[in-house]
């Protein structure tokens, strides 16, 4: 189903995903580089809330079983420790200090690790991109489309992009990230990026056990680590990091650092980019002079 679209373009999350907010707040100020319909904007506490409902969405399929198509096998001892787990990372963590963090601020830098998240360009390049996406997040789908592939002609030898996961849209934003994860672990993490948003739509249990198939892994290994939720603490991870940095949509970028609120056109990221190059270039010739 789509999200919902407001008047303005801003994607809003499904009922699904979100419980009622105990009252109105604020819509954060629009950044210095935003585009009508070029991230996600979720309101700060609105967020916590968010967070806390995926998991716990999760935890109510395993307790109840409620779908045929449900991930999650209520049977599983180990498949509900494993959320409950997740479940209380992410709620200490809200509950901490991390919520009370400022809105980050365009064009400005930031502490943000790379993990050991798929990437693609040479491990040692000199600009790193990091996409905090969601698998269902329209706004992803339009970078991945019309920006990354151009970003990665030009700068092939110069950029390592890495993908770190926010899946905050929904249940079957969590079942993306978790099967991308055990994709991952049979070397197809970006074939299946690619699949996943090209049919937002269909993004189920079903329909990625059929492109395990496609992509030729082992289809038995790889519905074994989806139903056994194998990456949901590394997922909830990512989820929290992002989280206590400040992200509040999806895509949200740094590149060396340096924050890029949502899809933006591909100069605005060709521009950062030549600028940090230029800065290492210039570091590098002071180093030896």
């Amino acid at each position: 189903m789509e999200n919902p679209v407001t008047p303005d373009g801003i994607n809003q999350p499904t009922s699904e995903a979100v419980p009622a907010a105990p009252e109105p707040v604020a819509e954060p100020a629009p950044s210095a580089y935003a585009q009508p319909g070029a991230v996600l904007v979720i309101p700060r506490v609105f967020l916590n809330y968010v967070v806390i409902a995926v998991i716990f969405l999760a935890i109510g399929l395993v307790i109840g079983g409620a779908s045929v198509n449900a991930l999650f096998n209520a049977n599983s001892l180990e498949n509900k420790a494993l959320i409950d787990e997740a479940a209380k990372t992410i709620a200490q963590a809200i509950g901490g200090s991390g919520t009370d963090t400022a809105a980050l601020q365009p064009g400005q830098y930031y502490d943000v690790s790379s993990d050991d998240d798929p990437f693609l360009g040479p491990a040692d390049a000199p600009v790193t991109i990091i996409e905090f996406g969601d698998f269902r997040c329209s706004y992803c789908k339009r970078f991945q489309t019309e920006t990354l592939q151009p970003i990665l002609a030009d700068y092939s030898q110069q950029v390592k992009f890495v993908f770190r996961d926010y899946p905050i849209l929904g249940q079957s934003s969590v079942i993306s990230a978790l099967a991308a994860q055990c994709m991952n672990d049979q070397g197809k993490f970006w074939q299946f990026h690619d699949l996943a948003y090209s049919d937002q739509q269909n993004l189920t249990r079903e329909q990625f056990i059929t492109y395990a198939g496609q992509l030729s892994v082992d289809v038995e290994q790889f519905t074994t680590c989806l139903d056994s939720q194998t990456h949901i603490n590394e997922i909830s991870a990512d989820a929290v990091f992002a989280q206590n940095l400040g992200v509040t949509g999806t895509p949200a970028f740094f590149i060396n650092g340096r924050f890029i609120s949502g899809a933006q056109p591909y100069d605005v990221f060709k521009t950062v980019i030549d600028e940090e190059l230029a800065k290492l270039s210039a570091d590098t010739s002071d180093s030896t002079s």
